[in-house]
């Protein structure tokens, strides 16, 4: 029998977040964002359920995470030919691995652009390229003064698709009024201003694309002719300070477990390594088979709850690699008795805004940091 420690991802809720999102695009050009494993909710049936709703394409950022679309696709599968792009810009030597898999790249090096070239003609295809521009976020990206001489000496070269550019806000999830947004501000409008000197010199392109899941919330003159949506198709508002926030998300992931064993112990017992939980009364223990192991976190010891029936209990002592304790206090469960961790139940919810706020970090890290060993199941609900 299979552990009962399960990831279970709602597709259905998925399809509802992207049309929430295709909807405040203004013009349907997403791409869903689907590094990371869809962010721990599993690339590919992720990537199968966004390409049937009519995602523009798919986002990546290495082009290892592509193998698995690609790879598990039959040749008339949506997956074998879905556009999908990488957006960290790659090495050139690459160059094959990206025309084996036909990925978009992103453009930042006039030397990676040219390897990519000779790899296209070798291989008798042509690839999409996005110019990406660094307009403040100091990550990846050419300068904005540097992007026409950069395109003019790319315009030639053979086998290459330079049809989309691009550029990424550091702040688009501060509160509107903050000093930080207006960073976010200084960024557009250097965009803009790089998209203005290009379109004059007769460049144009079909992919414009500057608006994160944040910046649908905070900066709508960023939508462009494309939007990059990740944490929102996965249920979760980007930040709590959003001027626009989507008021109709449903989390996608619930990580369920069960008690494997439940122990009377009399007050002042010691759970866990460490001894940092001690009770103060006799209580019932119970053992859940789950821990940071599984991408629930050590940072979580004493700080974290959990569901059973509909109400919350207090994970309590130190989280261990594979497994953790709960006071139950008296209530009177049975091992095999349902368990969720992140998700809702009953009238109660714990939601991945809570664990982070209690790890003092961001709900992506929550989300993402469900390891490998967690198994996934999928409810389907067409």
């Amino acid at each position: 029998m299979s552990r009962p420690t399960v990831a279970e991802i709602d597709l259905t809720n998925l399809r509802s977040n992207f049309r929430a999102v295709h909807k405040r695009s203004g013009h349907g050009n997403v791409m869903g964002m689907v590094k990371a494993n869809a962010y721990g909710h599993g690339i590919v049936e992720c990537s199968q359920t966004l390409v049937a709703e009519g995602v523009s394409m798919l986002g990546v950022a290495f082009a290892d995470e592509a193998i698995p679309v690609r790879i598990d696709s039959t040749k008339d599968s949506p997956l074998h030919t879905a556009p999908i792009f990488v957006t960290t810009p790659p090495f050139p030597h690459e160059a094959d691995e990206y025309c084996r898999l036909n990925l978009a790249f992103s453009a930042a090096s006039l030397e990676t652009v040219r390897a990519f070239s000779a790899a296209a003609e070798r291989h008798g295809i042509t690839l999409s390229a996005h110019l990406y521009v660094d307009t403040g976020m100091r990550r990846d990206g050419i300068e904005p003064q540097e992007a026409l001489a950069f395109m003019q000496s790319c315009e030639h070269l053979p086998n290459i698709r330079l049809d989309g550019i691009c550029t990424h806000f550091a702040t688009a999830d501060e509160s509107p009024s903050s000093q930080k947004t207006s960073f976010a501000h200084q960024q557009l409008q250097r965009f803009h201003d790089t998209l203005h000197t290009l379109n004059n010199a007769g460049f144009t392109f079909a992919h414009v694309h500057a608006a994160n899941s944040a910046a649908l919330g905070n900066l709508p003159q960023a939508r462009f002719t494309l939007v990059r949506a990740g944490f929102s198709l996965y249920g979760y508002n980007p930040s709590n300070d959003l001027s626009e926030p989507f008021a109709n998300l449903h989390p996608v992931m619930t990580l369920r477990t069960s008690i494997v064993a439940l122990r009377r112990v009399p007050a002042g017992t010691s759970v866990s390594y460490g001894r940092r939980y001690i009770t103060s009364r006799e209580t019932t223990i119970a053992t859940l088979p789950i821990g940071y192991a599984d991408g629930f976190p050590r940072g979580l010891t004493n700080k974290a709850f959990c569901l059973i029936r509909g109400r919350r209990f207090p994970i309590v002592g130190t989280i261990c690699m594979d497994e953790c304790m709960v006071d139950v206090s008296d209530e009177s469960f049975s091992v095999g008795e349902d368990v969720i961790l992140l998700g809702e139940q009953g009238n109660s919810r714990i939601f991945a805004n809570e664990l982070a706020a209690a790890l003092g970090t961001i709900p992506y890290e929550v989300l993402a940091g469900i390891s490998a060993r967690v198994r996934r199941e999928y409810i389907n609900n067409t």
